[in-house]
């Protein structure tokens, strides 16, 4: 793969990542669409780019993630904190695992694949509805830590929707948050630290897959893959810091709706 596809790769990933649109899916669109790769080796690509951004959320809540992996600490934030990241990812394992291995077989299927960037689009577009509507809800005042353990349960429920091309991971997690009365700023980190474990897990079972169909691990050569994620994971710090400042000021859900119709346009333009 030429070396300015690895960068715009990395850049797509650290930057649409923390917003609302799908990091997944421009990733998928753009390596089946204009470089034309199968869409098991696109999503294998996006697989590992995540890992750049998850190393950019570790970095970044480093003191907050020590405090809830140290057994030691026993205060009551920080216990609460822990039920949300075992019970998201609990919920998240739930439904991510059959969304997952839907994903890798319709990959797989040629006749199928042919429908991915349509698939995308539609995917887009409820995510936009999903945001329009959590913007309109007057709910604000709770932290992570004041609700319910069935409603971490619930987050990691709709974290697993987000393996599908096009679902956003950050936009569906923190619109669930929102209808769930959680602040925005509480939202927002706990989008950010419930996608560690989930992005690893999925990983971990993307590897398990390829190696049992004899396959390799490496979609493009292994140098390009770690250039590809240490850049994700530079870009995606600095993305996401710049995310944080202004996600208040930004109407994501109509950038998320231009995409899916822009998607879909060209889903259409390549059939005809």
């Amino acid at each position: 793969m030429l070396i300015w596809i690895v960068f715009v790769l990395a850049l797509l990933q650290g930057i649409l990542e923390w917003l609302p649109v799908s990091s997944q899916g421009q990733t998928v669109t753009f390596l089946t669409g204009l470089i034309g790769l199968t869409p098991d080796q696109a999503l294998d690509i996006a697989l590992w780019l995540h890992l750049g951004t998850s190393l950019a959320v570790i970095i970044k809540y480093r003191r907050e993630i020590y405090q809830y992996l140290n057994p030691k600490i026993k205060e009551e934030d920080v216990i609460q904190w822990r039920w949300f990241i075992l019970l998201s990812t609990v919920g998240t394992i739930i439904t991510g695992i059959p969304c997952f291995l839907l994903v890798y077989r319709l990959g797989e299927d040629p006749s199928i694949g042919e429908y991915f960037m349509l698939i995308i689009g539609v995917a887009l577009l409820v995510t936009a509805a999903l945001l329009f509507y959590a913007r309109k809800q007057d709910r604000s005042g709770l932290e992570i830590k004041e609700i319910s353990k069935r409603k971490m349960t619930m987050s990691g429920l709709l974290q697993g929707f987000s393996i599908i091309p096009g679902i956003s991971r950050s936009g569906i997690t923190m619109s669930g948050l929102l209808f769930m009365s959680v602040t925005k700023e509480d939202s927002m980190k706990g989008s950010f630290i419930m996608s560690v474990p989930a992005v690893i897990g999925g990983f971990v079972l993307d590897i398990i897959l390829i190696l049992a169909r004899g396959g390799n691990i490496f979609p493009i050569l292994w140098w390009q893959l770690l250039l590809a994620v240490l850049v994700t994971a530079v870009i995606g710090y600095f993305a996401m810091e710049l995310f944080i400042l202004v996600a208040k000021r930004y109407n994501f859900a109509l950038v998320c709706l231009i995409l899916g119709i822009l998607t879909i346009i060209l889903f259409a333009l390549k059939w005809l």
